[in-house]
């Protein structure tokens, strides 16, 4: 009996699907399998039942799992404790999304390189569907972003909330009414998130969805392409106001009050559970400091904690 086998089972009854298990898990079903009757061989009874839709613990199966679960709890803490007593010295792939890049991101670096230096960091700047992808297939070891739907893979660091502001070049036409009522933005061209961000679906279910779709929308997939082409008069969009602040002082884009506020958008720091690497927790610490930093340089109308 190893710690790999204990992982192995309580990952198993939480998943009940020997290939979900595997793909979180990055090893083959065949070795799952292999795992658990190696595991039930040595114990002497059944973990768990299988048949060919469902895998489900036994009653004394769901008894040893939960004290395995214990076991592989202390374990994370206890390499958690321990590793802060050494040097620590590896690589760390960091995920981000372009609006965490211009906002958290060099706080974070700037700390990570001070208390760590011997730490080597990657980063990735990508769309919210990207990194996640990258994170779950291994690829990265934790995001700036948001996580996916099941909640139990992963470590959820809390971070900050951006109020989200709608924006138009500075020559954008007014009128007598100093609101840009719904009716006036949907007529407008809307430069919208990338399909299949979470943004994007927000932006639907705001415009709601049968006007949106008969909008005139462009996409794109990067924030200064957005911030570029909403100066060039090609469109309005929906933008972190904490990302844009430079181009409103300057006056090169104008932030437009509306009749309805966009909602906030929730940012947090992702890596799965267990952690792909070591530094993860800790990044997600970090993050989670530089943000509540952010929040009080910038105040509540622009940012806040969760």
């Amino acid at each position: 009996m190893n710690i790999r086998f204990l992982q192995t089972v309580v990952w198993l009854a939480e998943l009940r699907s020997f290939r979900v298990t595997a793909e979180r898990m990055n090893i083959t079903p065949a070795a799952i399998s292999s795992r658990v009757a190696a595991l039930e061989q040595e114990l002497g009874f059944r973990l768990f039942e299988r048949d060919s839709r469902d895998v489900r613990p036994t009653l004394i199966g769901a008894r040893f799992i939960e004290g395995a679960r214990d076991i592989v709890q202390r374990y994370d803490q206890l390499l958690d404790d321990t590793s802060q007593a050494l040097e620590p010295d590896g690589d760390i792939r960091i995920g981000v999304l372009p609006s965490m890049a211009s906002t958290l991101l060099p706080s974070i670096i700037s700390t990570l390189r001070e208390r760590f230096p011997r730490i080597r960091v990657s980063i990735s700047t990508e769309s919210s569907p990207t990194i996640l992808h990258h994170l779950e297939h291994r690829e990265l070891d934790i995001i700036l972003g948001f996580p996916g739907t099941d909640h139990a893979l992963y470590r959820i660091t809390p971070l900050c909330r951006f109020q989200m502001i709608w924006v138009s070049s500075k020559d954008y036409p007014s009128d007598d009414d100093p609101l840009v009522r719904a009716e006036r933005l949907r007529a407008s061209p809307i430069i919208s998130y990338q399909v299949g961000t979470q943004n994007h679906r927000r932006l639907s279910d705001y415009m709601l969805k049968a006007s949106f779709e008969e909008a005139i929308v462009h996409y794109s997939n990067s924030l200064a392409t957005t911030i570029g082409m909403v100066s060039a008069g090609i469109g309005l969009s929906v933008l972190p106001a904490a990302t844009i602040g430079a181009e409103v002082r300057a006056g090169t884009l104008k932030a437009l009050e509306v009749e309805q506020n966009f909602p906030p958008t929730d940012y947090f720091a992702v890596c799965l559970q267990p952690p792909t690497s070591r530094f993860a927790p800790k990044v997600a610490a970090i993050a989670a400091e530089c943000a509540e930093a952010f929040c009080a340089r910038v105040g509540p109308g622009i940012a806040t904690m969760l």
